[in-house]
């Protein structure tokens, strides 16, 4: 008769499995404590970033007036799209963020450099998934309003985020403090920029005069202006930032 032998499986006992339990929330704790820190600050030095190249684009394009919206040379007065000097565009550009379908949108796209350019200088863009022949391209970076003739499709084409930036003027009290507008899109102290004087004798120099605004900069998601036609300000949410600017006669 032969002997029957027995095999007995080998397994983690209970006080193992606490052991490893405790080992592996331990290293969790320790990854957590290290790394959500970590990238917790990678984000707020990437929305620096952002917030100082977006600020900057706004500014540049603030105090530029583009070819096809320079007023004529017999215009006396400047008028929403026709500009005599940049400080007249930044009052108009102001007026727009009345309702989000009209307001300043910020983005980047690339720009086909084969082709030829279009009325204010710019490059058509490269249409998203596709490539210019011969890699003639480049990345350009515009401030334009959500409506703009010219550049309502691009956006479409937009490289990166899109922002939508609303414009909310900060009015002097003379004692050196600020308060903001009763909405975004109103200039308090003249209906048109050669009536806007910040203060009163201001208007004994015709360059003088500032408008300061803060800027609220929310996230176009999805970048499709036509999903922003009836959208109002309170239903953007918060914006990712908001700075303080200024433009100057």
């Amino acid at each position: 008769m032969k002997n029957r032998i027995t095999r007995r499986c080998s397994g983690f006992t209970l006080m193992e499995t606490l052991l490893a339990v405790a080992l592996v929330s331990i290293l969790v704790s320790i990854f957590l404590t290290v790394f959500v820190p970590a990238r917790g600050l990678v984000q707020k030095a990437l929305t620096r970033q952002d917030a100082e190249r977006v600020t900057s684009i706004l500014r540049a394009e603030m105090g530029t007036i583009r070819p096809h919206e320079r007023a004529g040379a017999r215009d006396t007065s400047s008028s929403d799209g026709s500009y005599l000097t940049p400080f007249d565009k930044g009052f108009y550009w102001l007026q727009r963020s009345r309702r989000p379908s009209t307001s300043i949108v910020i983005f980047s796209y690339r720009a086909d450099t084969s082709k030829q350019p279009r009325a204010d200088g710019t490059f058509p863009p490269i249409p998203a998934g596709k490539s210019a022949p011969g890699g003639a391209s480049q990345l350009v970076s515009i401030a334009c309003p959500m409506n703009d003739r010219l550049h309502k499709d691009d956006i479409r084409d937009a490289v990166g985020p899109v922002f939508i930036v609303k414009m909310t003027q900060l009015i002097d009290q003379h004692n050196g403090e600020y308060k903001l507008a009763a909405s975004p899109g109103t200039i308090t102290g003249g209906t048109k920029p050669e009536e806007y004087f910040s203060n009163p004798e201001d208007k004994a120099n015709p360059w003088g005069g500032a408008v300061f605004y803060r800027a609220d900069f929310y996230l176009m998601s999805p970048p499709n202006p036509a999903r922003y036609g009836n959208r109002s300000w309170a239903r953007m949410g918060r914006p990712l930032f908001s700075a303080n600017m200024s433009f100057h006669r």
